[in-house]
């Protein structure tokens, strides 16, 4: 897609110009994307001033970051999604999601998510493929019959080795989520958590769902008062980290069609160590 503007504008004025079928919100993705560019040049701030004569051009879809697929079948594919990507689109990332990727690498499927993973939440992660299976995954996570082991760096040390921490959980509408011990409006979350070691300012933790609610794990973290290393929403963040310290270790399941027990592991990252 290219454009010529016959009159000074601001770039976004212009886009809109150039591509008059798309939302402000659409041509706000594609400059936060970096797929604008002005005489070849990339340019992602709309404000800036452009002038009869230079060439606006669209380049192409950004894709994710390599994803790697752990296993796949006609029913479902198993992914391990890499930490600052996004699980499914939202209204101010549309492109570069694990979505989108499977979009791309399964052209002739429907791709339907049945759970996400936090942007900065690295592992594995499952989509299904056909109707018939994301009804099936779905049942299975509404039960919690699906078992999803997490590895955390926290700060501090914990005071037990092993433990449980139960809270009811609701969001606010700033997409904050809070616990609460009045389950009215909110919903049980339950976090079961294991010392894996210790350095002099931080633990590893292996933590095992037994509920799954957005944000449930840095949540109940930061109600500990061991903030998980690079949380930025949920923790002060005493401790430098360029990236959220949470990976999903492990997925086990039935799966929905074929009743075979599924097992799927992605290695913890090295820094966790």
């Amino acid at each position: 897609m290219k454009h010529i503007p016959q009159e000074q504008l601001t770039l976004l004025e212009a886009m809109q110009k150039m591509a008059p079928d798309s939302s402000k919100t659409t041509l706000r993705s594609w400059l936060k994307n970096g797929r604008v560019f002005v005489d070849n040049i990339m340019v992602k701030i709309g404000a800036t001033s452009v002038t009869p004569g230079q060439v606006i051009t669209l380049g192409t879809k950004p894709q994710p970051d390599k994803i790697k697929t752990l296993y796949s079948d006609r029913h479902l594919v198993i992914i391990d999604k890499p930490a600052g990507i996004l699980s499914v689109a939202t209204n101010y990332e549309t492109t570069k999601t694990a979505h989108s990727f499977l979009k791309e690498t399964h052209k002739s499927q429907k791709i339907h998510p049945v759970h996400r993973l936090d942007r900065d939440t690295s592992g594995v992660m499952v989509f299904a493929l056909t109707l018939e299976a994301r009804d099936g995954l779905k049942d299975l996570f509404e039960t919690h019959d699906i078992h999803r082991q997490y590895h955390a760096i926290v700060e501090g040390h914990l005071e037990n080795p092993t433990g449980k921490w139960k809270s009811y959980l609701y969001e606010d509408k700033n997409y904050h989520v809070h616990s609460t011990e009045n389950p009215e409006n909110a919903k049980l979350a339950i976090t079961h958590y294991e010392v894996i070691k210790t350095t002099k300012k931080t633990s590893h933790l292996k933590l095992t769902l037994e509920t799954g609610r957005k944000n449930q794990i840095r949540v109940h973290c930061q109600d500990a008062g061991h903030h998980v290393l690079g949380d930025k929403k949920y923790g002060p963040g005493t401790i430098p980290c360029k990236r959220l310290c949470l990976h999903a270790h492990l997925l086990q399941f039935t799966h929905p069609i074929t009743g075979k027990k599924m097992s799927f592991e992605s290695p913890v990252p090295k820094h966790f160590k």
